[in-house]
């Protein structure tokens, strides 16, 4: 696409403008749909083609015909993946942006790491207010419960001095990053409650520290084509100023 680049930075590939100097950057984590689905790469294409650096990361399981299972995920390799993006020379900065699944991953990574220095802005778009278990796409195709909250069943997440707080059913403590955050969510979604957005949000306001949010009336999951185009205007304004 004329335009935009695609590059492969200390074995990273990332997408951005073919010109232009101090931009934000962004990590991608994509959802349960698994790292071979493509959306990653195109929601990157979609920022880069606006001037922002985009850093897909792949993560769990999954083939070109389906998703694998998301489980024992390491969380500090996200934070290698940031700092490798910011240190892209035309970067000034560079946080996450992860959707569903990867939603709560970037959530879970803001609680436990806190700090802004480390990680200076977190996006998520239909996000859980808890964690939750590993994902095995085998067990929702049979009809079981996909949406683990055994505490001692399989675990979605990987860091063990944080073992305690990657427990399924545990609260992610999002008023504990000291962060910017944004926060999107289809007040029709299917998969994630909205509710857990709203919850987010209300505990970030209560802390001081509220999220940039956007809720979309009759949106689902994913949004309509001719709604999507909102998302990513909000989200670009947050990214810009994240950094």
């Amino acid at each position: 696409m004329e335009g935009l680049s695609l590059e492969m930075w200390q074995e990273w590939p990332v997408y951005g403008p073919e010109t232009g100097e101090d931009l934000p950057g962004v990590v991608i984590l994509h959802g349960s749909e698994g790292p071979m689905a493509g959306w990653a790469h195109r929601f990157a294409a979609i920022l880069a083609a606006q001037g922002v650096l985009a850093l897909p990361y792949s993560y769990g399981e999954g083939d070109f015909w389906g998703a694998g299972v998301i489980g024992d995920v390491p969380l500090e390799p996200v934070l290698d993946a940031v700092a490798h993006l910011a240190a892209h020379p035309r970067c000034r900065g560079a946080g996450v942006f992860g959707w569903s699944m990867g939603a709560e991953m970037a959530l879970v990574l803001a609680s436990i790491v806190r700090s802004a220095a480390r990680l200076p802005f977190v996006a998520a778009h239909a996000p859980s207010d808890i964690v939750h278990g590993a994902f095995d796409p085998a067990r929702m195709r049979a009809g079981g419960d996909w949406r683990r909250l055994d505490p001692e069943g399989p675990r979605a997440w990987h860091w063990p001095q944080h073992a305690e707080q990657l427990a399924p059913g545990s609260s992610i403590d999002i008023e504990c990053y000291r962060g910017p955050v944004f926060l999107s969510v289809g007040m029709a979604d299917e998969i994630r409650d909205p509710a857990m957005t709203e919850r987010l949000a209300a505990r970030l306001e209560a802390a001081g520290r509220p999220a940039d949010l956007f809720i979309a009336e009759g949106q689902g999951h994913g949004f309509d084509f001719d709604r999507e185009p909102e998302l990513w205007a909000r989200l670009l304004r947050f990214v810009g100023g994240g950094v």
